[in-house]
């Protein structure tokens, strides 16, 4: 017996960046990249008073001559702010702690790119330098460059969040380094909070602060709180004193320690950071993740200091990582982009290879014709995959700082804050020369391989790079004279687990507008995490009542607390029953608009459903055939949680018109927000093509939302002498004495016509290459095996849209003649407590009629109501056993009434006219001939 378990090939990356003779000295590195200066500055500890600094440091061509300054300042660089102008300001970084100017004298370029000095100092402790930033100052234009002073090894550094919602809003962030090798812990806490209610008319509007006690408490350990709500903390009893100190004594005891904490009154006009030192603060990660006991950090009211004003739950913030992958041409590989903290620049890591035999060659050839790597603004349209526009329906380049592109550098000659955030090549190419890169063309090549960092690359924030496009370019030299570019490849960057193994399990929440407008909406964040980013995508909307054919522009839009009712058709008041905008945490400022704080630096300033004021206005196209181009849109909103207690789920989006009739009123439209569901299908039930069936097991296929890859997993038994196994076009009919011949299932699955003859052997191309429904093309064959176990997945077999895989069928095939051996129907799987599944037939059996068959239809409706995509089964010919005529295009449509006596009547003109007309329950006008419906074609044969 030959049994095999096949995985994906998994890469482990275990780079050290830096490596010194002691390695179990303390290390701290910055990374700088603004200005006219890109390089390294390390700090060594190299015995208890003495710190080696050592740079590694490049100047640009146009800024040759540098004199900097040098410091470090006491908070850290918040990366997920792109202004490289704002972010190294001196009222977000605070006071100077340290300068070097005295001591080492000003930083001068050419004649210190790579330099040591020595100084009596140290990294960590009272007067340490570990978590705050080094700043420069050019001597002459004053212009700065910052980065965070961080570790080397990740391992040994740790986060936790403390993010309050209401009445008060903003951070704790507590940042700690765990004891290693000798060399003692430390522990930062950077406050960021403000007020997000007015305050009382008796408080001293002089003081711009109010200050409040705080604590750490723990839950009890035999009641089971994590139903508990952040809104009342009457059920927090015990503060954290895990070694039993006592009152005021143990580690949770903050103030005792610390002093108050202050909270800005109005976060626009005061700055609110502050940063406390606590050596006896050193929280593990575990403390954060014991069953049954959660840490909450709890400020106490300033008026009433017995009384909890707010408390939240204390997080482990864990590393994110983000991958694309990328396979195409015979090239397959990852790009890997990981953040440890808000606090910490982007590391990138790219592996791309030729899968087949011919690697070397085909390597080689990829390296001379890539041109550039970039990311753009939004992700490739899922159902264009196979298409020649499937990379150019990511949008333009990933540019939200509008830099013109006369005055950006050519790549690897700036700094990274001269390119716009989505142009990798420009910030990357021939940088980071220090670190592991596997280079086919050193100095001869546009290509990315290996590590590198990058400071002005988000993975989370207002401008994070997540759920975007990444597309990969090459030379287009058809005409020697004038060399172009054109996208080679593309992919969707998504979320992925610290490990890099699995996906970060995702909910999707979806919006469906049918009237006025017609118009789709994704919402996309970790699944039971509603602290984390949430990803909105508007994938079109159109017009559609027929009021207007012209674009319309600057919608505003905001989710209300809500579900619409049927006033959503009314001429007048539209849309009054969605209430208000959605405010969970009671933002107020009295007499003043709430939108007057409303900005999208501080989104906790604004009600949680008031969005078009902190991510952006909307675009409505008046034409089905502007829609990608206009209104396809992607934001990233901090406070818009899918889960939890303030879950949008179930409340409305509103898409509002400033110059509409009066009598309508200011909303133009409005939907429900629901659930979209990941889709499964299974096939399990096996039926034998003639033969003695031996074969069980199942192959699963998942896949979360049409932008993620599919995850298949294979289990079969019984195999006997069998070779390929393929997904067909049609479902097996069970009642059938041959259910898997090519008479009823038909050939393989290949919506994009792959010529299987052009396809390499398998396993040795990407999926591309293969026909849809080769799996065992794209994955290996099952020649010698009676039991195969594998997991892999695919970026082209999905389960949502035109060319999904749901109701199809899987045959296995014997080897000799490649006969078809066994074969079944890939169902839905789903439990019924999750959804149920409905069925419709239409039959066409009339004695005298003149069509003969079925069309059936299977829907998922889901628990909250949200209804899956509906697929259909055509299975129709003409009547008679002995009529073999085919005929082709024929329309299909549903009508509103049932089929009357007309059905079977011999002039065309009368026949089914008791159907009236079409059904159009949402009134869709589709007076602009370019506004058709997404109808197509019917051929009398059977189809899926």
């Amino acid at each position: 017996m030959k049994i095999s378990w096949r995985f994906p090939s998994l890469l482990v990356i275990a780079a050290c960046l830096l490596s010194h003779n002691d390695v179990g000295a303390q290390q701290l590195i910055a990374y700088l990249s603004q200005h006219g200066l890109h390089g390294e500055i390390t700090f060594r500890q190299v015995n208890t008073t003495t710190v080696e600094i050592r740079a590694k440091l490049e100047t640009t061509l146009q800024y040759p001559d540098q004199v900097w300054s040098w410091s470090v300042r006491k908070f850290p660089i918040d990366y997920n702010d792109i202004d490289p102008e704002s972010r190294c300001s001196l009222e977000k970084l605070g006071a100077q702690v340290v300068s070097f100017d005295e001591d080492l004298d000003y930083l001068v370029l050419p004649g210190n790119e790579t330099a040591t000095w020595y100084r009596d100092m140290t990294l960590i402790g009272e007067k340490g330098i570990w978590g705050k930033s080094l700043v420069l100052t050019e001597a002459n234009s004053h212009a700065r460059i910052c980065s965070t002073i961080t570790t080397i090894q990740m391992s040994v550094e740790h986060m936790a969040e403390a993010r309050f919602n209401t009445p008060i809003a903003g951070s704790v962030h507590f940042r700690w380094l765990a004891p290693s090798d000798g060399v003692g812990g430390d522990t930062l806490i950077f406050s960021d909070l403000y007020h997000i209610q007015v305050q009382p008319s008796n408080d001293n509007p002089s003081k711009p602060m109010t200050h409040h006690s705080w604590k750490i408490y723990v839950t009890d350990i035999f009641k089971n709180d994590h139903h508990r709500t952040e809104d009342n903390c009457n059920f927090l009893q015990l503060v954290f004193d895990p070694q039993g100190y006592g009152e005021n004594k143990g580690i949770g005891d903050l103030d005792a320690r610390l002093g108050k904490i202050s909270v800005a009154k109005n976060a626009l006009q005061s700055p609110q950071r502050a940063i406390y030192r606590d050596d006896k603060f050193l929280l593990l990660p575990s403390d954060l993740s014991i069953p049954h006991r959660t840490l909450y950090l709890v400020l106490f009211d300033d008026q009433h200091p017995d009384n909890f004003l707010a408390c939240t739950q204390i997080r482990h913030v864990e590393p994110l990582t983000y991958k694309t992958f990328l396979k195409s041409g015979g090239i397959k590989g990852e790009i890997t982009f990981t953040q440890r903290s808000r606090f910490d620049p982007t590391f990138l890591n790219f592996t791309l290879e030729s899968a087949g035999k011919q690697g070397r060659l085909v390597n080689r050839k990829f390296a001379e014709d890539v041109s550039a790597f970039r990311i753009h603004s939004l992700p490739p349209v899922p159902h264009r995959k196979g298409l020649t526009s499937y990379c150019e329906s990511s949008g333009n380049l990933y540019n939200p700082r509008d830099l013109e592109r006369h005055v950006i550098p050519p790549p690897g000659f700036g700094t990274q804050d001269q390119y716009p955030i989505g142009d990798l090549s420009g910030k990357l190419q021939s940088r980071n020369k220090d670190y592991y890169h596997n280079y086919l063309l050193p100095g001869a090549s546009s290509e990315l391989s290996g590590l590198y960092w990058d400071t002005f690359l988000p993975l989370q924030g207002l401008h994070s790079i997540a759920h975007r496009g990444m597309v990969i370019f090459t030379y287009n030299r058809t005409n020697a004279a004038n060399i172009t570019e054109a996208p080679w490849s593309c992919a969707t960057i998504t979320h992925y687990q610290r490990n890099g193994l699995y996906q970060k399990p995702m909910f999707t929440a979806q919006v469906l507008f049918r009237y006025p407008i017609v118009g789709r909406v994704l919402f996309r964040q970790p699944a039971e995490e509603p602290w984390q980013d949430t990803t909105v995508i508007f994938e079109y909307l159109i017009h559609a009542d027929g009021s207007t054919q012209n674009n319309t522009f600057d919608h505003r839009w905001a989710i209300h607390s809500n579900a619409p009712g049927k006033d959503f058709y009314d001429w007048q008041n539209r849309c009054l029953s969605t209430g208000g905008i959605f405010n969970p945490h009671k933002v107020q400022w009295g007499n003043r608009s709430v939108d007057d704080y409303c900005k999208p630096r501080l989104p906790a300033m604004c009600r949680v459903g008031a969005l078009d004021t902190r991510v952006g206005t909307l675009k409505i196209a008046g034409r089905k055939q502007n829609a990608e181009s206009l209104s396809r849109l992607m934001f990233t909103d901090t406070n818009l949680p899918l889960s939890g207690r303030h879950s949008i789920l179930g409340k409305s989006l509103v898409v509002y018109d400033d110059f509409g009739p009066k009598a309508r009123g200011e909303r133009l439209a409005c939907s429900v927000i629901i659930g979209h569901f990941r889709r499964k299908v299974v096939a399990k039930d096996w039926y034998a093509n003639g033969d003695e069936l031996t074969v069980n097991g199942r192959l699963e296929i998942t896949q979360q939302s049409e932008y993620d890859i599919s995850n298949i997993e294979v289990q079969l038994k019984g195999l006997n002498e069998n070779s390929g196994y393929h997904i067909h076009m049609t479902p097996v009919e069970a009642n059938l004495e041959f259910p898997c011949e090519a008479t009823t299932l038909y050939g393989h699955w290949n919506p994009f016509n792959v010529n299987v003859k052009s396809s390499p052997p398998p396993q040795q191309g990407t999926t591309d290459q293969y026909e849809m429904g080769d799996l065992s093309g794209k994955f290996g064959t099952l020649d010698g095996f009676t039991q195969y176990e594998g997991v892999y997945n695919d970026t082209n077999l999905p389960l949502f849209g035109y060319n999904s895989v749901i109701g199809r069928s899987v045959v296995i095939h014997k080897k000799r003649r490649n006969a078809r051996w066994a074969c079944s129907t890939l169902e839905r799987g789903y439990s019924p407590s999750e959804a149920r599944e409905i069925r419709a037939i239409a039959s066409f059996h009339h004695p005298t009629g003149y069509a003969y068959g079925y069309v059936k239809m299977t829907q998922l409706i889901h628990i909250d109501g949200s209804q899956s995509e509906t697929v259909i089964e055509v299975k129709l010919r003409h009547p008679g056993k002995n009529d073999r005529n085919m005929t082709y295009n024929h329309n299909w449509q549903i009508y509103v009434n049932p089929v009357g006596v007309d059905a079977a009547v011999k002039p065309t003109v009368t026949r089914c006219v008791a159907g009236g007309y079409v059904w159009n329950p949402y009134y869709t006008q589709l007076a602009d001939p370019l506004n058709v419906s997404a109808t197509s074609k019917l051929f009398i044969f059977k189809q899926v």
